[in-house]
């Protein structure tokens, strides 16, 4: 697993004590299968189940500056198929769809430059062609630069930053759609695209550190933290 030096930059602790979802990973429980799950740190009814393939696993290590508990995720693995994968899930629930309200969601995150793929998977609901819409935030180049992406229809939406995160530290990143396009936020730098996304609705589950357990899905392999969405509603 990654090195227990979490690197010497510290974002600011977010507040998001009015988030629909907050995963901090501080606590964690079993399901009646026996799987791991992390409830909601605003005692909401969600809670993120660990899905693995693979022998892979999820491991608990320290935030942000020793700042509770964040997530460690797989190795990067060379081969071209049957390496260890894992994920957090949460169930789909309507109270996580957007729909047409400007909405923002993001988390801390630790990479190491020899941890980026062409596309690693921080967080994520929907998939490529689902009905419904698509909204992600990932880290899709060897340099380290995240990216977010929106979709309603068939025409998504993209902007990517131009900070990296893979270098070793802490960095806090939240992707936000309003009406007349999206923006990502890499602690404090603002990279906009434009464009409209409609009404954003997914049937998936909400997915962290991987959109899936399979072979050719975009395995995260660093570290993460606050998981959040928050909805603003339409007046």
């Amino acid at each position: 697993m990654p090195s227990p030096d979490p690197g010497s930059a510290t974002p600011t602790s977010p507040d998001l004590t009015d988030a629909v979802l907050w995963l901090s990973f501080e606590d964690q429980g079993l399901t009646f299968e026996g799987d791991t799950e992390y409830p909601d740190a605003l005692d909401g009814p969600f809670t993120g189940r660990v899905v693995t393939a693979n022998d892979g696993e999820v491991e608990v290590v320290a935030g942000a500056d020793g700042r509770g508990d964040a997530l460690a995720f797989p190795e990067k693995c060379e081969a071209t198929s049957g390496c260890p994968r894992a994920m957090v899930e949460v169930e789909p629930d309507p109270a996580l769809d957007p729909g047409a309200s400007a909405f923002e969601f993001g988390a801390t995150v630790w990479l190491a430059r020899d941890q980026t793929t062409t596309g690693s998977n921080i967080v994520q609901r929907g998939r490529f062609a689902t009905e419904g819409g698509l909204w992600k935030l990932q880290v899709d180049s060897s340099e380290g630069h995240p990216s977010c992406v929106v979709r309603s229809g068939e025409e998504p939406v993209v902007v990517r930053s131009t900070v990296s995160v893979a270098d070793s530290a802490w960095h806090r990143v939240v992707c936000r759609r309003d009406g007349t396009g999206i923006e990502i936020e890499v602690d404090g730098a603002v990279d906009r695209e434009t464009g409209e996304t409609g009404s954003v609705t997914s049937e998936w589950p909400l997915r962290i550190g991987s959109p899936g357990v399979g072979d050719e899905d975009d395995q995260f392999h660093g570290r993460i933290d606050d998981v959040f969405l928050r909805i603003t509603p339409s007046t």
